[in-house]
C-alpha cells in the first residue's frame, strides 16, 4: 500500500519532471519518515496537513505512470543518494509561500528545488 500511495504522490508532484526528479521526490518522503521532525510512516507523511498539494486537490487519487512507479522502486530499494539531506522540495515559479527560500538548497532538478 505504501508503494502505491508514494507512486501516486510522485506522479502528481513530478509529472513532467525528469526521472531523477521523480526519484528525488520519493526520497524526500522517505527522508521525512526517517526524520524525527515528521511522522513515522509514508502514509502519515503524505497526509500530514498542508504538506503536499495533490492531497488537498485530489490528484493523489489518480493512478501513477510507469516512470513514477520505477522512480519509487529505485528510491525504496536502490538509491537514495540523490537528495540525501533534503526534507523539502518546491517549484519556486509556482509556490505561493516563500518560507523555503531561506533553507539551504541541496539540489535543483528540473523545475524543483530541493532543500534541507
Amino acid at each position: 500500500m505504501k508503494e502505491i500511495l508514494l507512486e501516486r504522490l510522485v506522479h502528481a508532484e513530478a509529472k513532467g519532471e525528469p526521472y531523477e526528479g521523480k526519484v528525488a521526490v520519493a526520497v524526500v518522503v522517505l527522508n521525512r519518515v526517517d526524520s524525527n521532525q515528521f511522522p513515522d510512516t509514508v502514509s502519515e507523511v503524505i497526509h500530514q496537513d498542508k504538506q503536499f498539494t495533490p492531497v488537498s486537490n485530489g490528484k493523489i487519487n489518480k493512478p501513477a505512470g510507469d516512470s513514477s512507479k520505477e522512480a519509487v522502486e529505485e528510491a525504496l530499494h536502490t538509491d537514495r543518494s540523490l537528495v540525501t539531506e533534503s526534507l523539502y522540495f518546491y517549484n519556486p515559479k509556482t509556490a505561493t509561500s516563500r518560507w523555503l527560500d531561506d533553507k539551504v538548497t541541496t539540489e535543483v532538478i528540473g523545475k524543483h528545488v530541493f532543500k534541507d
